[in-house]
C-alpha cells in the first residue's frame, strides 16, 4: 500500500517510520537539530516548494533514509495512512 504526501511524491506505508506535525515538532531544540542534520545529509525532499509546510515524513526506503516536507496536514496523512484504500491520494 502507498500513501500520497503531495505533488507527484507517493512512498510505501511500509516504509515511513514517523509522520510529523511541522510546527510543533520543530520547536524543541532537538527537533531542530535533527532536521539541520538532515538537510546536511542531502536527505530532505521538499514535496511542494509553492505551499507552506505543514509535515514531515520519515521514510526507510531500502536502508536509506529521507525526510519529506509535505504541504499536507499531519491529520489528513494519518487519516490516508489508516484507510483501507490502495493507494490513500
Amino acid at each position: 500500500m502507498f500513501l500520497h504526501l503531495g505533488a507527484d511524491i507517493v512512498v510505501k506505508k511500509d516504509d515511513i517510520i514517523a509522520i510529523m506535525d511541522m510546527e510543533t515538532s520543530s520547536l524543541s531544540k532537538i527537533t531542530k537539530e535533527f532536521l539541520k542534520n538532515e538537510e546536511r545529509s542531502g536527505n530532505v525532499i521538499n514535496v511542494d516548494v509553492e505551499n507552506l509546510p505543514k509535515s514531515y515524513v520519515l521514510v526507510d526506503d531500502k536502508n536509506e533514509k529521507k525526510l519529506y516536507i509535505s504541504p499536507i496536514a499531519t491529520s489528513t496523512l494519518l487519516k490516508r495512512a489508516n484507510s483501507k484504500n490502495m493507494f490513500n491520494i
